[in-house]
């Protein structure tokens, strides 16, 4: 997601460049793990695999955001650190990561994690910051179509094990959080894809709701009875459309849960 600059600008820790390669090194090694499990401790390992690629696909995100933020002349994002792979540098820890995680946890919902705080009046106009608002969500669809590449590939190689299933379901992650932050309410990418071009005036009133936007959508998705099936249906069907194999994300759905 990203933010207006009148928010906090960073978090206090300075970046660390090896935080990204870090993550990106402990997911590789789960999913070596992962696939060399005899079952007994494959549900574990299929939980820890896709939270941990959860957050690498939360850092490419937002960095697809400051990465065309940076493009369009707001250079602020790099001494924000949004340009280091850190999840840290990405909002508060507590309500940008930990929040959407303990979700994800929970009930299987990829919601929007992080977030970036831009200087639009720094951006060569509102095409500039669309495209700003919107490379978060291309970095989404690439690391799912990334994930469909492999997963498309994988039969061929006849690997089998817990593996597909896990990349699976971490594909249907990247799916639901496509849909969700495309959706066009305040503090959402959809809706900040369409901000740029609206009358000034509307600003005051759009900040006060923007930071409700992802209360409603917890206590729809999670309190409302029915309410998240159009997200599992639409999630589903585009990685029904994408090819996924259905009952390897069901096997997988079951293995992140392994302890209902």
């Amino acid at each position: 997601m990203t933010q207006a600059a009148d928010l906090p600008a960073a978090p206090p820790k300075s970046p660390s460049s090896l935080a990204g390669p870090l993550i990106l090194f402990v997911w590789l090694a789960l999913g070596v793990l992962l696939q060399r499990s005899d079952g007994g401790l494959s549900g574990f390992l299929t939980f820890a695999f896709v939270m941990v690629g959860w957050v690498l696909a939360v850092v490419a995100h937002e960095f697809g955001h400051a990465g065309v933020a940076y493009l369009a002349g707001d250079h602020t994002v790099r001494e924000k650190g949004y340009l280091s792979f850190d999840p840290r540098r990405y909002g508060d820890v507590g309500t940008s990561l930990v929040l959407p995680l303990i979700a994800l946890a929970l009930g299987g919902v990829g919601f929007p994690g992080g977030a970036v705080y831009l200087r639009h009046d720094l951006m060569r106009g509102p095409v500039w910051r669309a495209a700003a608002s919107l490379a978060g969500p291309f970095a989404t669809l690439l690391v799912l179509l990334l994930l469909a590449a492999v997963l498309h590939a994988w039969p061929a190689a006849s690997l089998g094990g817990a593996l597909y299933p896990a990349l699976t379901m971490l594909a249907f992650l990247q799916a639901m959080a496509l849909v969700l932050n495309l959706l066009p309410l305040p503090g959402l990418d959809g809706f900040n894809a369409i901000r740029p071009f609206l009358p000034e005036s509307f600003g005051p009133a759009l900040r006060k709701t923007e930071g409700l936007t992802i209360v409603i959508l917890l206590v729809l998705i999670f309190v409302v009875p029915g309410a998240s099936a159009w997200l599992f249906a639409a999630a589903a069907s585009i990685c029904a459309a994408l090819g996924l194999d259905l009952p390897a994300l069901q096997a997988g759905w079951r293995a992140f849960h392994f302890w209902r």
